[in-house]
């Protein structure tokens, strides 16, 4: 048999090898990954609150395994590659800063807990839920259905909200009110009637409060601040503008439309007449 067929056959066997190794680390990680949260599950202590970043991370780990793998099979004599990883490495660290940068940041995001997968936060001014923290991205998709990557170094280093750290939130809807009425009488209707609203939350640490905001143009203003929980978080500010406005036509409280004071002086006749003369 001639040499270079030899050779053929050595490089599509390596070839062989090659694809069978990155076929097993797929299939190894699937199994390590469901393996985690089989136990995981069992227990009933451990929440896994980065399934999907789990699986990134045992992909990630299983396929530079599979690589050095792969390396090692094809470059039999690997003093000829290293001296070229060598004198290429130069180049590929200028090249990799910024993944290599938002890889670093991926796992201190991780082992920070800083996010965690379903959580609605808002990062750098973009609010949103966050479907997965994988390596180099933390994926969030927002409140009107827009997916977006932002680069975990981005995420690291901007400031953070994190809307739901608790089961409960404060919300408040603002109310005018006619200024012929007395303030003490509009707090304590206001605080009836958000007391009566279904879909407030009311306990020992969470109380409604009224607070006078300010004299507009044509009515008191004032800032009825009450608690939610998550699940009824948008309805309760419906909810609670239904039993305010209910609770004034009970008490005869008028909500005034904005009002204008027009002023017209005196004009003198004859100075009109003079001018359509000229």
């Amino acid at each position: 048999m001639d040499e270079w067929v030899k050779t053929i056959i050595i490089y599509l066997i390596k070839i062989g090898i090659s694809i069978l190794v990155v076929v097993l680390a797929k299939y190894i990680a699937k199994l390590i990954y469901k393996i985690i949260l089989s136990t995981a599950e069992k227990s009933g202590k451990v929440a896994i609150s980065y399934k999907k970043s789990l699986m990134t991370l045992i992909n990630t780990a299983m396929y530079i395994l599979a690589g050095f793998i792969i390396i090692s099979v094809i470059f039999t004599n690997l003093s000829a590659f290293l001296a070229g990883l060598g004198i290429g490495g130069v180049i590929i660290a200028f090249a990799v800063q910024e993944p290599l940068g938002n890889l670093i940041c991926g796992f201190l995001i991780m082992l920070n807990h800083l996010v965690v997968d379903g959580e609605s936060v808002e990062i750098d001014g973009i609010g949103g839920t966050v479907q997965e923290i994988d390596i180099n991205h933390v994926v969030l998709k927002t409140f009107d259905g827009k997916l977006i990557h932002i680069p975990s170094k981005q995420v690291w280093t901007n400031k953070i909200i994190h809307y739901w750290p608790e089961d409960i939130r404060r919300n408040e809807i603002k109310v005018r009110v006619s200024y012929k009425y007395d303030i003490n009488l509009i707090t304590t209707v206001l605080d009836e009637a958000i007391r009566t609203s279904e879909l407030v939350y009311i306990d020992d640490d969470h109380q409604p409060a009224i607070v006078f905001d300010s004299y507009g143009d044509s009515s008191m203003n004032f800032i009825v601040r009450f608690w939610a929980k998550r699940d009824n978080f948008i309805s309760s500010t419906t909810s609670a503008a239904e039993s305010v406005k209910q609770k004034f036509m009970e008490n005869n409280i008028e909500i005034p439309y904005n009002q204008i004071d027009l002023h017209i002086k005196d004009v003198n006749p004859q100075l009109v007449q003079n001018k359509d003369r000229n």
